[in-house]
């Protein structure tokens, strides 16, 4: 695949959607997002990715789960879908909520923005405290979905997930949380961990206790594919914001605020992950994205030691568990490019003709 390529056909794509009301697509992929939103950038990248292929009818955003305590998470969260027209979608906080906001006591260089975009976008969401906590959002959603329909992309702590696979039958729904993910969820793609084996962060470093009890004890029948911190730590992506976004988009400035240094480039590890989790392998024909992503395994199983380190057990009983790699003849500036190109989506662009002229768009 040429990054050329990838780029000018994206670039029409985005050009060309605004005149236009039909969807790319009606086969839009049901997706929960649970998010650290607090301590690095990328969430805001995820969940924009997941807003401008939500607004295309590429995904159905059904909820975000915030994973980290602090009630700025909720607030940006609902900032960010609310400047892509998408304040309606549910976000579900943790208890108990916390005043928290970042300070990075590592580098002394990254910064809060999480707090800044809450109380300076509008946003539908006035307090963090009146949200219904991510369980009763996991449940809630998924009981109303189709069977083996659901996509889960967890981009931080497995905090939530832990509470999904313990909970009990409620007035919610009569499955407990293992028969309930079994029902209803087709996939769970997963920031954290290293591929084959090694400590990450996501893993280890937040909740390794949740960690362990998602990782080896989710339901076997249930796919989980899993993007390693190798992967999108070797993608920069953002560097075109400046250039490209709008002057009052909340992601340009998001990302001024927490990189610092008059740079707007980070690592990828969420939008990676979110992005191969509406797209999948084969990518979407419909925007002009070809193959980005496969499989770096055939078979086995990722298990997880009590201190979030993980390691691959090759078996060849396991065949629905994966990590990722990227696909033959695609670099890691390919998908930071493809990256870009959504994280300076104009907002009241939410049609697409690409139906219409494939030619312009069709990669190899």
């Amino acid at each position: 695949m040429n990054f050329g390529r990838v780029v000018l056909a994206l670039s029409a794509f985005f050009l060309s959607v605004s005149a236009h009301n039909t969807p790319c697509s009606s086969r839009a992929k049901p997706i929960i997002i649970d998010t650290d939103i607090f301590s690095d950038v990328d969430d805001v990248g995820s969940l924009t990715v997941a807003n401008v292929l939500h607004n295309y009818g590429l995904a159905d955003l059904r909820g975000v789960a915030i994973n980290t305590g602090s009630k700025y998470g909720a607030l940006a969260a609902n900032a960010l879908n609310t400047f892509f027209g998408n304040g309606d979608i549910p976000i579900a906080a943790m208890r108990p909520l916390t005043n928290e906001s970042f300070f990075d006591t590592y580098t002394y260089t990254l910064s809060e923005y999480a707090s800044k975009i809450a109380y300076n976008w509008p946003r539908s969401l006035n307090d963090s405290s009146t949200t219904p906590t991510p369980l009763e959002l996991y449940r809630s959603v998924l009981s109303a979905a189709e069977d083996h329909s659901m996509t889960l992309i967890s981009i931080g702590f497995l905090t939530n997930l832990a509470a999904l696979l313990d909970s009990p039958a409620d007035d919610i729904s009569s499955l407990a949380g293992p028969a309930l993910i079994s029902a209803k969820v087709k996939e769970l793609v997963i920031m954290g961990g290293e591929y084959p084996s090694g400590w990450e962060f996501n893993f280890g470093g937040g909740d390794p206790a949740s960690t362990y009890r998602v990782v080896n004890n989710w339901p076997r029948s249930v796919p989980v594919t899993y993007s390693g911190g190798e992967l999108g730590g070797n993608i920069y992506s953002g560097e075109t914001l400046t250039r490209e976004a709008l002057p009052d988009s909340p992601v340009l400035a998001a990302y001024q605020w927490y990189v610092g240094r008059c740079s707007t480039i980070r690592e990828s590890w969420d939008p990676v992950t979110t992005l191969y989790g509406i797209v999948g392998l084969e990518g979407f024909r419909e925007l002009g994205i070809g193959k980005l992503f496969k499989y770096g395994n055939r078979i086995g199983y990722n298990k997880v030691a009590t201190n979030g380190s993980n390691a691959w057990v090759n078996d060849t009983a396991v065949s629905n568990q994966h990590w990722l790699t990227l696909a033959n003849g695609v670099t890691n500036s390919t998908v930071a490019g493809v990256l870009n190109q959504f994280f300076a989506h104009n907002p009241s662009d939410k049609s697409c003709t690409a139906l219409k002229s494939r030619d312009l768009l069709r990669l190899t």
